[in-house]
């Protein structure tokens, strides 16, 4: 019994990581394969399999080179591997549910086929870009904070799930991954309602593990060849060309990797404290093996990472809730502002901020930092990068100090 228990706590979870600086097909498909060998080869995952599902990240109909969305060439290679194992009579569906800015209908669906590069698609045989606009909702006995979900249909009804995660920033969760972007089977924007429902960016997180683990993917596989740094993850965010593949069958272990090679510092991923505390598998680095690349050689230099917001979380002391951290909030914290030059007054950030805070007189937008409850909605959805997160005078004037003083 006791060899049984040394055996078990010395299998570590794997997570491959492989160089590719290009999206030409040929190059692309070599290294997508050969970093999956590394964890067992797609057909340990896919074998039997008839109804496989692809899961991009789709956050936005924005272009390929904007780095915002998963690349289309990633895709396409991933498809044409899964048919050379599976055979041609394999059922493949391309399905998220975009974020809150573009509504989960068959019209604006197709606009961001297009818009992505993904369009041509549709004439791939065997392949489904998802129009199915339902869902059905479904219990989770074994979430934390989340015991029902509302879930697109193509994600219940397929056999398996491949998940395709976009390496990048983000303004409120400091990365996205593979565990984040599982939040895009929850359909439409019931996701704008959870975003008001669970403030708390612990609860958030345990919300975002909870969807995770409602569907784990069987194989995660991270397009970093082109990723984004600063305010993601939508267009304030910036491309940069990052040249790299990742791998995992566990989503938390390859977002803790991932996020080492963006330049956080261990346990600095609000995710990764709340898989700590859940004792699930991945939140430790050391429990973690990585294969292929030495992963000192492939950490990014100077990758500019998202502005530190300075409440991780609500309080739970009434005074300090009551008096404190509204100041703090209101004050000290990051905050939305208009960029009156790239504004195009589209309404976007108006439609989907989950506070009704933000509203257009005249010529300008009004926020309302009172309602406001900096889930930076707004700057990830916005089509012209015009929604920029800065410190308020006061803040900037002591957390600006502050950075001087560390460097």
């Amino acid at each position: 019994m006791e060899n049984n228990i040394q055996n078990k706590n010395a299998i570590k979870d794997q997570v491959a990581v492989l160089k590719c600086t290009s999206y030409d097909k040929e190059e692309l498909s070599q290294k997508i394969e050969k970093c999956v060998s590394l964890i067992g080869g797609f057909e340990k995952y896919i074998s039997g399999t008839k109804k496989i599902l692809l899961k991009p990240n789709f956050l936005s109909a924005s272009p390929p080179a904007t780095a915002v969305t998963t690349h289309p060439a990633f895709v396409e290679s991933i498809i044409e591997i899964i048919k050379k194992i599976a055979g041609s009579n394999i059922e493949i569906t391309i399905a998220d549910s975009p974020g809150v800015a573009t509504p989960h209908t068959k019209r604006d669906l197709s606009k961001l086929y297009e818009i992505t590069g993904f369009k041509y698609f549709h004439d791939i045989p065997g392949v489904t870009l998802n129009l199915d606009t339902g869902y059905r909702t479904v219990s989770f006995k074994d979430g934390k904070v989340l015991k029902q979900l509302e879930v697109i249909k193509p994600v219940l009804e397929a056999d398996l799930i491949i998940n395709l995660p976009k390496f990048k920033t983000h303004s409120l969760t400091r990365m996205t991954g593979a565990v984040k972007n599982m939040y895009g089977i929850i359909h439409g924007r019931t996701k704008t309602l959870l975003h008001t429902k669970f403030m708390d960016i612990h609860k958030f997180n345990d919300m975002l593990l909870d969807v995770y683990l409602f569907k784990k993917p069987v194989i995660n596989i991270m397009d970093g060849i082109l990723g984004m740094e600063g305010e993601g993850p939508g267009t304030s965010g910036k491309a940069r060309e990052t040249g790299l593949i990742l791998a995992s069958t566990n989503g938390i272990a390859l977002d803790n990797v991932a996020s080492i090679l963006m330049g956080f510092k261990e346990k600095q991923i609000p995710l990764m404290s709340c898989a700590m505390e859940r004792n699930l598998p991945g939140f430790e680095l050391k429990d973690i093996a990585i294969l292929g690349e030495k992963i000192e050689e492939v950490i990014i230099s100077n990758f500019i990472l998202p502005k530190n917001s300075n409440i991780d979380r609500i309080t739970k002391n009434r005074f300090a809730n009551t008096y404190i951290f509204p100041f703090i909030r209101n004050t000290l914290s990051i905050s939305p502002y208009q960029n009156k030059i790239k504004c195009k007054l589209c309404g976007t950030c108006r439609d989907i901020c989950p506070e009704i805070a933000i509203i257009i007189e005249g010529e300008k937008l009004k926020l309302d930092y009172k309602k406001c409850i900096r889930c930076y909605c707004c700057s990830e959805m916005c089509p012209n990068a015009a929604m920029e997160l800065k410190y308020s005078f006061l803040g900037n004037l002591i957390f600006s100090k502050k950075r001087k003083i560390l460097n």
